[in-house]
């Protein structure tokens, strides 16, 4: 059985529909990330899980007990928020004590004026103060104990919410967009911090976000989410390599799938800009498909009538990679191509092309985006690969 279980999570308001039928199996020490657009549910979804709202359809259990209906509290979850949601008057080590004091303590040991009175309570203080140190010792912020959140930077203040999750060893971890107050360079710190944090607590975690860069990175599963459903959950590389829907390829990836509107003729041959570019497809005449190629597999040659005709419009250099930006009679949007520097030395906005690209690195999707699986073969490819200059 999985550690975690969702089972058909419907939630609507009103006329709203904001998930629809959500499953997920969630195993022991797997880390799944759940990644969309803004407003596809995943907060929503996250919270239903947390208890702090109710789904209308669906069943969860963890470890095979039906946490459905129970108070959060009774969850034994530990949520991490995005706005880290410390309180501003504690210090960092009565943050992180406070889910442990609300577990251990009773009502009256946690009482300032009665605690004192009570047989026992100085022993559970101190074997708190004993998992607040070693909890915060493991996030290196032992030295941020008697700081108050103001006297914090955003990166220590992230520290301390995931500490706060950490200390009270819950049965699953829940994060929603912990690193998008944080700079470009912190969240790649910080995101190494959690996946640790994750391998060291080994125990189910499910983390929001709406950056692809943080779901590939760090998951060992990707769910894609759009508009309360979940298109595609599966390992980083087939969510990038073998998406089975042209949703999911759109989302997935920097810069964006190049899209072409193509048409299947007679005996399966497909046409673009009114040129055959590929064959093999099992599809009557007539209809109209999708084809999706990444950047880096476009090959550049000069105009030489053989491949897609296009020209460079311009070019962006990003250090290790430069992106060219190409017109192409028939295509509606701007396509790209990426490069190495090395290899883009001689393109030039304004200059000629002809677009190359291999049957086995496109994707084809029927009129309703969901993925054709069927071989196919390039009619457009030169025999031999051209070599001009400094790029193929």
């Amino acid at each position: 059985m999985s550690a975690l279980t969702l089972h058909d999570i419907s939630k609507s308001y009103g006329n709203n529909h904001i998930l629809k039928g959500i499953s997920i199996d969630v195993e022991e020490g797997e880390f799944i990330a759940l990644v969309g657009p803004s407003g596809c549910g995943k907060s929503t979804l996250l919270r239903i899980l947390a208890g702090l709202d109710h789904a209308d359809t669906g069943a969860i259990s963890i470890d095979d007990r039906d946490i459905t209906s129970a108070h959060p509290a009774d969850r034994n979850m530990a949520m991490v928020f995005q706005s880290y949601a410390l309180y501003p008057h504690l210090t960092t080590a009565q943050n992180i004590a406070v889910p442990l004091a609300m577990r251990d303590l009773t009502a009256a040991e946690r009482m300032p004026l009665l605690n004192r009175f009570l047989s026992g309570q100085k022993a559970k203080r101190a074997a708190i103060q004993r998992q607040v140190v070693q909890t915060a010792t493991s996030l290196k912020i032992d030295h941020l104990l008697d700081r108050k959140p103001g006297q914090m930077s955003g990166g220590q203040r992230q520290r301390v919410a995931l500490a706060r999750a950490l200390v009270r060893q819950p049965g699953a971890f829940l994060m929603d967009e912990p690193l998008s107050n944080l700079d470009a360079n912190l969240r790649v710190h910080t995101r190494a911090e959690i996946v640790e944090l994750h391998r060291r607590a080994g125990v189910p975690t499910i983390y929001v976000t709406h950056d692809q860069a943080e779901a590939l990175s760090m998951a060992d599963r990707v769910a894609v989410m759009m508009g309360g459903k979940i298109l595609q959950i599966d390992s980083p590389s087939v969510i990038y390599n073998d998406p089975c829907h042209i949703e999911v390829a759109q989302f997935i990836g920097t810069p964006r799938i190049n899209i072409l509107d193509a048409m299947v003729s007679d005996q399966g041959l497909v046409h673009f800009a009114g040129r055959p570019i590929l064959h093999g497809i099992a599809a009557h005449a007539g209809t109209n498909i999708r084809i999706g190629i990444r950047p880096e597999y476009f090959r550049l040659v000069p105009h030489d009538k053989t491949g897609l005709i296009a020209t460079v419009s311009r070019l962006e250099f990003l250090g290790s990679e430069v992106l060219v930006y190409l017109t192409a009679p028939g295509a509606a949007d701007e396509l790209t191509a990426k490069f190495e520097p090395s290899l883009a030395r001689d393109i030039v906005p304004g200059l000629p092309v002809s677009l190359h690209f291999h049957a086995d690195q496109a994707y084809i999707f029927d009129k309703d985006g969901q993925r054709m699986r069927q071989p196919t073969d390039i009619i457009i490819q030169s025999a031999t690969p051209h070599k001009v200059s400094a790029y193929v």
